[in-house]
């Protein structure tokens, strides 16, 4: 038997692996723990089997020592690999190709046994002293170099997975992949020298590297939650938030990216990621404007939009525990169907008014105009019975007539209040034709157009030329249609007496009628709410020498 000093981290390694696998199989659910478990055997039996290697001094008990290290030399790169899969959510792999992975280890193991047979693992084998030590020496066959470059590319496809799993912004996860770096790339490169003879050493030493991997993995588990937050759950959680988020380096340049933010953006995180976000945003104006207003605010909060959508976004810079500017944080919620049920909302509101508004009206003409004339109408009756006097029942016959008509008028505004669907192309002069065959002057028509809006316009027009023979007493009315773009006008002219000046103002409020034929008032009323309705507008002005102009401006498709 012989003692060594490399005998001390080969039995510490051995330990360390021994209380991680308690440590682990004490925790109830880990992530990745079954194949970790099975990478610290894999070091355990190498460690241990070094160990007993180099107690020994005759060739065949080392032989059978190093035979026995192969079930962990073998075994290790593929457990270590299933573990760093399903450590980063990849375990979908695992299923897939897992035989296939055993495959070169499980042929190693047989070849390591039967090697005196064939010699494809080792050519020759023999005792060698090395730095005072008896060390198994060997010449490697071609089946070693198999293996040697089978676990290398295990160990560089590990390096890759871990190097973009744990590549975000976060310490806790740039801490775990330092931990990972030393536990792994020590050993690999122990191995190396050890193989390739750079320095002679009297046992291979990854088995004695692996000190430190162990350490690192004890660390990591105890201090930095190695097993506790992993890669898996940041990138489940940040894929899964549905508001659009992004992270930005010190420098604006864009270090990760979630799957809301890239459909937000129309854009894939793999193509934009380490570019200046002021690149992302350039045919954006408003995130644009808003970015470099706000740029040296720690936290800001607006609402911008893009095309038909509305976002809330929130910026906000973060810093490291040492209170230095390391980054920032943009967050994209699309609350476009919140601003838009808040603009119908304030619609509804304007309609429930505007009902309020007429209800009112309506209210009043039944409490008052129609109450006073049915009492004068009671009144004529009663005296007409006593005096038999024709005047009396003139004035009870035109008091009918205005009732009759106050009565259209309420009809009038109701189908105003309930014509609130859409808008269709309507034929401004055959409108106005159909109108003149019910009015008992001439009705002059020039031009021609196709105004949107809905039936009610034929009680908008006909109220306007009625007026004009009633009230103003006209001998005939001119319209005048025309239309320019996505504009129509109406001119509708009389030569009658003409809109007294003091009331001229307020025309279209309810209640003001004029002329010795006096209506209820709402006639105008209706006709501007109606016109608004449309989306258009009506004033009126003089006709010189006398008489009233009526022009109303609409909306129109191609004319």
């Amino acid at each position: 038997m012989q003692f060594t000093i490399y005998q001390i981290p080969l039995l510490l390694t051995s330990i360390i692996s021994v209380a991680l696998i308690c440590l682990i199989l004490n925790r109830k659910r880990v992530v990745g723990g079954k194949y970790l478990i099975l990478f610290l055997t894999s070091v355990f039996i190498w460690s241990l089997s070094d160990f007993f290697d180099l107690l020994c001094t005759n060739l065949s008990d080392k032989l059978f020592w190093e035979n026995v290290s192969y079930f962990g030399v073998a075994t290790f790169g593929v457990f270590l690999l299933l573990f760093i899969l399903e450590y980063t959510g990849k375990e979908n792999y695992i299923n897939r190709f897992i035989y296939l992975l055993f495959l070169i280890p499980v042929i190693t193991i047989i070849l390591v046994w039967t090697n005196e047979y064939h010699h494809l693992l080792r050519q020759t084998i023999y005792i060698e002293t090395i730095s005072g030590v008896l060390a198994f020496g060997k010449v490697y066959g071609i089946w070693f170099w198999i293996l040697f470059f089978y676990n290398y590319c295990l160990i560089l496809i590990t390096f890759i997975l871990v190097f973009y799993a744990l590549n975000t912004p976060h310490y806790i996860y740039r801490k775990q992949g330092i931990l990972f770096f030393i536990g792994i790339f020590l050993p690999w490169i122990s191995n190396f020298i050890y193989v390739f003879r750079i320095m002679a050493f009297p046992i291979d030493m990854t088995s004695v590297s692996f000190i430190f991997t162990g350490l690192a993995l004890f660390w990591g588990i105890t201090r930095e939650q190695l097993l506790d937050i992993v890669p898996t759950a940041y990138t489940a959680v940040f894929n899964e938030i549905p508001d659009g988020v992004i992270v930005l380096g010190g420098t604006n340049q864009i270090v990760d990216f979630n799957p809301a933010a890239e459909l937000i953006l129309n854009v894939k995180a793999s193509n934009i990621r380490g570019k200046n976000f002021s690149e992302l945003i350039t045919e954006w104006k408003e995130m644009k404007d808003v970015f470099k207003s706000h740029v040296s605010e720690d936290y800001y909060r607006s609402t911008i939009s893009n095309h038909d959508k509305y976002y809330d976004v929130i910026f906000k810079k973060i810093y490291s525990k040492k209170g230095l500017f390391v980054g920032q944080l943009i967050v994209l919620r699309d609350i476009s169907k919140r601003i838009k049920m808040e603009i119908k909302l304030k619609e509804s509101n304007k309609q429930i008014e505007d009902l309020n508004e007429t209800l009112q009206v309506i209210n009043k003409i039944l409490r008052h105009d129609l109450l006073n004339k049915l009492t004068i109408m009671k009144t004529s009756l009663l005296l007409y019975e006593e005096k038999n006097d024709k005047l009396l029942f003139d004035k009870l016959n035109r008091s009918v007539d205005s009732g009759i008509d106050l009565i259209f008028r309420i009809r009038e505004l109701e189908s105003f209040l309930s014509s609130k669907g859409d808008l269709t192309n309507i034929d401004i002069r055959k409108t106005v034709e159909e109108i003149s065959k019910n009015i008992s002057i001439p009705i002059n028509i020039t031009g021609n157009a196709n105004a949107l809006a809905d039936q009610a316009l034929f009680s908008v027009l006909e109220n306007i030329m009625r007026n004009a023979v009633i009230h103003s007493k006209t001998d005939r009315v001119d319209v005048d249609i025309s239309s320019k773009d996505k504009s129509c006008q109406i001119k509708i002219a009389d030569y009658g007496k003409g809109i007294p000046e003091p009331i001229k103002e307020n025309i279209f409020e309810e209640g003001i009628s004029f002329g010795d034929s006096k209506g209820s008032g709402l006639g105008l009323y209706i006709v501007k709410k109606t016109i608004e309705r449309y989306g258009g507008s009506i004033v009126v002005e003089d006709n010189i020498p006398q008489g009233t102009i009526f022009t109303i401006k609409l909306k129109c498709l191609n004319n």
